[in-house]
């Protein structure tokens, strides 16, 4: 063989094993910007679950103190008919005592 074409093999030897070894490092390079993408992506959701998890507890926190608000009304009115009612149930209480004290000391 012609040491010319033995030269030319090697050269394009080294060619391929070069390409090989720059297709390799691309490789992985896009691997480590895939992992790298995949990271910030992943870090991204659990952001977003995070901030959309406290806009939901704010939310109910917010409709819980309006309820709570709504039953301590509703049980404010309840103890205000109460109210009313034993008071009027008082005053015909002292008038029936008092008539009967009145019709004691009268017919005595």
């Amino acid at each position: 063989m012609d040491m010319d074409i033995i030269k030319e093999i090697r050269e394009a030897e080294q060619r391929a094993e070069e390409i090989k070894k720059q297709a390799v490092d691309k490789a992985r390079e896009i691997l480590k910007r895939a992992e790298e993408e995949g990271n910030r992506f992943v870090e991204e959701v659990v952001q977003q679950a995070q901030q959309e998890k406290q806009q939901f507890m704010h939310q109910v926190e917010e409709e819980a103190k309006k309820e709570i608000e709504a039953l301590h009304q509703k049980a404010e009115e309840e103890c205000q008919r109460i109210r009313q009612m034993a008071q009027a149930k008082l005053e015909e209480a002292i008038s029936l005592v008092m008539g009967k004290v009145v019709d004691m000391h009268g017919h005595s």
